[in-house]
């Protein structure tokens, strides 16, 4: 009676069979149990090919069955941030090519691990490396894009620090289709009165965890740093009325209206003088504040009487910005001036 039975032996590399997506490879040998009567061919397949492929068939012949032959298994790299895949390899007797002793031997399998390379993350790429924008709503623009590919979307919420200064896309979603398109973050700047000079705001770029491939969820938020260039002007507007000035010496009044240009950070203090207290008076100052920067203010201009006859008087009225009491940024402004008129009411003559 026959002591020898048909089979197959597999023995793993310490004792197991594992690679990577960089394309690295682990073996296994395999060798028959006894010695055929003719050839005996092995299929060796893998049950994921897109992570691991094998050496397709080993042939044992009745001069080399007892020799180990070896499979090789090699490491698939892919896109996709999919962590340690496992995968079968099955090997299997062909039974149109063996000898008919070894058709009833039973497939055997190996597990294959393959670690993954991919790293869930993104990287922002900034237009001529920086982000700047003006109150006069121009926009400026900066890429996003995934570095692996997601098993599903990912969405970003995209928020401004500031949103009087900046306006921002508000969301970006990556699918697994076009996870290595960069896609666009438009900044828009925002206009305001207020005389601030450049500001700058922070874009913050965050993975919405909820609504996102769990592999991207701890990865951390990122920031683009945007200046928005101001368009205010310090300045301030005189109006007349009627487009003049004139009183005369009996005491009547007339005035004109003063308002500011742009809204101050602080008070603008404005002192006004007459050239010639002797013919006209005025208002002393005004304060503009942050609140009623845009609400012109009226300027009374007062003639003063005098005993002598000198005709029509021309004063000057001088408008200042009082430095010490006022916003910086209307410190540098220059002095402006209107002329007064005032009417003589003295008339020549004696009494007796």
């Amino acid at each position: 009676a026959d002591d020898d039975v048909a089979g197959f032996t597999i023995a793993e590399t310490n004792g197991s069979t594992g690679v990577d997506e960089s394309g690295n490879t682990d073996t296994f040998t395999v060798v028959l149990n006894a010695e055929p009567s003719s050839n005996v061919v092995l299929d060796i397949t893998s049950s994921d090919t897109g992570e691991a492929t094998v050496t397709s068939s080993l042939t044992f012949t009745s001069a080399n069955w007892d020799t180990a032959q070896t499979v090789t298994i090699t490491g698939v790299d892919d896109d996709l941030i999919d962590g340690t895949i496992s995968s079968t390899i099955t090997v299997t007797v062909n039974d149109g090519s063996s000898d008919d002793n070894f058709d009833s031997v039973a497939d055997q399998t190996v597990s294959v691990t393959t670690a993954d390379d991919d790293v869930a993350g993104f990287t922002i790429a900034e237009t001529e490396g920086s982000t700047g924008v003006t109150e006069a709503g121009s926009t400026d623009l900066f890429t996003v894009v995934l570095t692996g590919r997601p098993i599903t979307d990912v969405v970003f919420s995209i928020t401004s620090s500031d949103s009087t200064e900046t306006s921002v896309t508000s969301s970006l979603t990556f699918t697994s289709e076009d996870w290595d398109t960069p896609q666009n973050v438009t900044v828009t700047g925002l206009d305001d009165d207020i005389i601030d000079g450049t500001q700058s705001s922070i874009i913050t770029i965050a993975i919405d965890d909820a609504n996102s491939d769990n592999s991207f969820d701890p990865i951390n938020d990122q920031t683009v740093t945007v200046t928005n260039n101001d368009d205010d002007v310090a300045g301030f507007t005189i109006t007349e009325t009627e487009g003049s000035t004139a009183v005369d010496e009996s005491g009547n009044t007339d005035t004109f209206n003063i308002v500011l240009n742009a809204q101050p950070q602080s008070d603008v203090v404005l002192t006004i003088t007459s050239s010639d207290t002797g013919e006209a008076t005025v208002t002393s100052l005004i304060t503009f504040t942050s609140a009623n920067w845009d609400t012109a203010q009226t300027v009374t201009v007062t003639g003063v009487d005098d005993d002598i006859i000198d005709g029509t008087q021309t004063s000057t009225i001088t408008i200042s910005v009082n430095d010490a009491s006022s916003d910086d940024a209307f410190d540098s402004l220059a002095d402006q001036t209107i002329s007064a008129s005032v009417a003589d009411n003295d008339t020549s003559g004696f009494t007796i």
